[in-house]
């Protein structure tokens, strides 16, 4: 059941991100927060491995989203 829910949170966090709301990433870094504690409580070691690699994207691919989006809300102003 878990599995389905933090499946269905994952694309709809991709959806969020492809249409560049900002807390997409929020989404994304939240679901792989509750997949790595998915993965441990089930001993599913795999999970939390896996978790941890798309959580580090997710966060390096946000911070440079939030730094272009920033840098052109400035030149704008």
């Amino acid at each position: 059941m878990w599995s389905y829910v933090l499946g269905a949170l994952g694309v709809t966090a991709l959806f969020t991100i492809g249409k560049k709301k900002w807390y997409g990433w929020a989404m994304a870094f939240t679901n792989e927060c509750l997949w790595l504690i998915y993965g441990w409580t089930t001993k599913q070691y795999g999970f939390c491995f896996a978790a941890l690699a798309y959580g580090s994207v997710n966060a390096y691919h946000g911070y440079k989203w939030r730094k272009a989006h920033h840098g052109q809300l400035r030149t704008l102003a």
